[in-house]
C-alpha cells in the first residue's frame, strides 16, 4: 500500500492541551505546524474531561513560599527549576485562557476561588466555572485560538516511531487507524505531547494507553520517574472528579467504625487532606486490619460550599442525574471508595525548553517528567500550558533556523512493516495482552505498598508475556492494530515501573518500599532514568544538581505520617 506523505517545519505527536498550547506559540516562527493525534481531529486529549482547575501563582503569593513548600511536598526529589518555570509562567497563562474566553470562579466579592492543597499553607489552585464543565471550555477556547495559526490538526493517525537522519529527527511514521493507510511525515523538528501512558483504569483515563515510552526510547531519548504513578482513590461504582477540592473544604474519608482512621491513626495534622498516596496507604491498613470498607464522607462540607461543588455542566453532571435517578446522592450518602493504579507519573527527561539530548526531538506536557507520585490538583492544567508554550517556543525558534533533514523512506517503510505485516492476522488479541498487564499491577505489593518480592514476581510475569504472547498477537483490522500498538506499549510502560520501582531502595514522595519504608539518607538525592541499550532498558542513577537549585531540602512530608511497621510489613510476602 502506498504511504501518504506530509511535509512539515514542526511535527507535535498528541492533540491534547500541551500540544495546541505548543501549536499556538510554535505557529509564530514557522510556516507550518501539523498536529496528528491516534484519537479524533478535536477531542484534545484527556484535559477536556478534567474539572479545568488550575495551580495558579497570583500578583499577591510568593513563588519562594510556594517552591519551598513543593520542595517539601516532595520530599526534597523536585526539578526546581522547571518547577520555578511552571510557577513563574503559571499567570500569564492563565490570563492567556481568560482572553480565550475561559472562565475562572469568583466569589460574591470578586475574588477567584483558590482552594488550598495537600494541607499546605501556600499552595493553592483556583477553580474553573461552572463545576464539571472546566475543561470542557478550555477545549474549546485552545481550539478557537488556533483559528488563523498556520497549525494543521489530523485525527485517527496512529504514529508508531520517530524516524532519525543520524542523531537528528527527521519525522515520524504511522498508519490511519480506520483505513490502515501507511503514513510517512518528513519534519524539521518533532514535539511528543502524549500522555505516558497508564492502565486503562474504570477513572476518566480509561482510553489512556502506550503514550510516548516507546516512541522515546526508540528514538534515543531518556526516561526520567518511572517510579511514580498516579495511585488515584475513586468511587468503587462509579467515576467522580473533584476529590483535590472536595478534601480541603471538609470531605474525609472514614472506616466501618465511623472513625477518620487518617487522623487518628496515620496523620492527626493533616487527616485525610493530604496526597492521595498517603491516604490510600491508610485505607490499605485500615481493610487488612479489618476496618474496612473505606467510605467518603462529605458531611462536614459547609452548605455554602455545596453549591460551588456540585457538578453543573458535563459528563460529572450526567453522572450525577444518573445516580440520584437510581437513589444514590454523592454529598448526603457514605459511599464505598478504592484505590487504583490509574497512569504514569514518569516522562522524558528534558531541558528546560523541552529539548532532549536528541537533537529536534522535544517533549511538554505530561509526556515531560515534572511529578514524582504526589499531586497538586491543577498541576497537569497549569504545566500542560506552561510547558507547552514554552516548549512551543523552543522547537518554532529552531525549525526557523534549519533546513529540513533527510528523511529515509526506505528506514520508514522498515519501521513501520514491523506493525503492517500484523494486519489481518489472527492471533492472541490485544485486550488480553491488556488485562494480564492490569493484574499484573493491581495487587498492593506492586503499586501501594511495594516489596522486592511482588515487583519481582510481576516483571518475571512480564518477561512471560513479553517473550511468549507479544510476537503472537495478531491485529484483524486497523483499528485493532492500534489496540495492538497500545498494548505493547503498555507492556513497556510496566516494564520500566517495575524495574525503576525495584531500582529506588527508600520511599519517598509517591513511592513506598515496605521493605525500605524509610527514606535512604545515606546516598545523594538522585532521578532514576531509563534508556535503550541494546534493546533493553538500562537504569541509572543520576544525582539531582542541588548546588543549582534554590532550596537546599530540609523538611521532609512523609515525616507528618506514622505507617506502623509492623503491619507495612505484612506485604512483603
Amino acid at each position: 500500500m502506498q504511504a501518504i506523505t506530509f511535509k512539515t517545519d514542526v511535527l507535535i505527536i498528541g492533540g491534547g492541551f500541551a500540544g495546541l498550547w505548543a501549536a499556538r506559540q510554535a505557529s509564530t516562527h514557522v510556516k507550518d505546524v501539523l498536529i496528528v493525534d491516534k484519537g479524533p481531529r478535536d477531542w484534545a486529549g484527556l484535559g477536556g474531561m478534567s474539572g479545568g482547575d488550575m495551580i495558579t501563582l497570583h500578583e499577591d503569593q510568593d513563588i519562594h513560599e510556594w517552591l519551598d513548600e513543593v520542595v517539601f511536598f516532595n520530599d526534597g526529589l523536585c526539578d526546581q527549576l522547571m518547577m520555578l518555570d511552571t510557577l513563574r509562567d503559571s499567570l500569564p497563562r492563565f490570563h492567556d485562557y481568560e482572553a480565550m474566553g475561559h472562565t475562572f470562579s469568583r466569589d460574591s466579592r470578586g475574588r477567584y476561588v483558590r482552594i488550598p492543597q495537600r494541607g499546605l499553607a501556600h499552595v493553592s489552585l483556583t477553580t474553573s466555572s461552572p463545576t464539571g464543565k472546566g475543561g470542557i471550555n478550555m477545549r474549546a477556547a485552545l481550539l478557537r485560538s488556533l483559528e488563523g495559526c498556520s497549525v494543521r490538526r489530523m485525527g485517527n493517525i496512529m504514529i508508531t516511531a520517530i524516524t532519525r537522519n543520524g542523531n537528528r529527527v527527521s519525522g515520524a511514521v504511522g498508519f490511519f487507524n480506520r483505513s490502515g493507510e501507511p503514513v510517512f511525515i518528513s519534519a524539521k523538528a518533532v514535539l511528543i505531547t502524549t500522555g505516558t501512558g497508564g492502565w486503562k483504569a474504570s477513572y476518566l483515563q480509561n482510553s489512556m494507553a502506550s503514550g510516548c515510552v516507546e516512541l522515546a526510547l526508540e528514538a534515543g531519548a531518556r526516561l526520567r520517574n518511572f517510579e511514580f504513578i498516579d495511585n488515584w482513590n475513586v468511587p468503587k461504582l462509579f467515576a467522580w472528579e473533584g476529590q483535590t477540592v472536595l478534601l480541603p473544604l471538609g470531605g474525609r474519608f472514614i472506616n466501618n467504625r465511623n472513625e477518620e482512621f487518617m487522623a487518628e491513626r496515620y496523620s492527626p495534622v493533616l487527616g485525610s487532606k493530604t496526597d492521595t498516596q498517603y491516604n490510600i496507604r491508610g485505607m490499605v491498613l485500615e481493610v487488612k486490619a479489618g476496618r474496612g470498607p473505606i467510605v467518603f464522607d462529605t458531611s462536614r462540607i459547609p452548605a455554602e460550599c455545596m453549591e460551588e461543588v456540585t457538578p453543573a455542566a458535563g459528563w460529572m453532571k450526567l453522572n450525577n442525574e444518573k445516580l440520584k435517578k437510581l437513589g444514590v446522592d454523592f454529598f448526603k450518602d457514605k459511599i464505598e471508595w478504592m484505590p487504583q493504579p490509574i497512569a504514569s507519573e514518569g516522562g522524558i527527561a528534558t531541558e528546560l525548553d523541552g529539548s532532549t539530548e536528541v537533537e529536534g526531538l522535544f517533549a511538554a506536557g505530561t509526556a515531560q517528567s515534572l511529578p514524582t507520585g504526589v499531586y497538586f490538583g491543577g498541576l497537569s492544567i497549569c504545566h500542560c500550558a506552561t510547558s507547552g508554550h514554552k516548549t512551543g517556543d523552543a522547537i518554532g525558534r529552531y525549525a526557523a533556523n534549519c533546513e529540513t533533514p533527510f528523511f529515509d523512506k526506505e528506514q520508514a517503510q522498515m519501521l513501520l512493516q514491523r506493525e503492517l505485516c500484523r494486519l489481518g492476522r489472527t492471533g492472541i488479541a490485544p485486550k488480553d495482552i491488556v488485562r494480564v498487564t492490569q493484574e499484573l499491577m493491581a495487587p498492593v505489593d506492586v503499586c501501594i505498598m511495594k516489596s522486592a518480592g511482588g515487583l519481582q514476581r510481576a516483571l518475571q510475569r512480564l518477561e512471560e508475556v513479553k517473550h511468549e504472547a507479544l510476537p503472537r498477537m495478531g491485529a484483524e483490522d486497523p483499528h485493532y492494530l492500534c489496540k495492538m500498538v497500545e498494548a505493547r506499549g503498555m507492556l513497556m510502560l510496566t516494564e520500566a515501573y517495575l524495574r525503576a520501582s525495584l531500582e529506588r531502595t527508600e520511599s519517598r514522595a509517591g513511592h513506598f518500599r515496605a521493605d525500605y519504608p524509610q527514606r535512604d539518607e545515606t546516598s545523594p538525592l538522585y532521578w532514576v532514568e531509563i534508556r535503550r541499550n541494546h534493546g533493553e532498558m538500562e537504569l541509572v542513577r543520576v544525582p539531582l544538581p542541588l548546588d543549582s537549585y534554590p532550596v537546599k531540602p530540609y523538611r521532609y512530608y512523609m515525616d507528618q505520617f506514622t505507617f506502623p511497621i509492623e503491619e507495612v510489613r505484612k506485604f512483603l510476602h
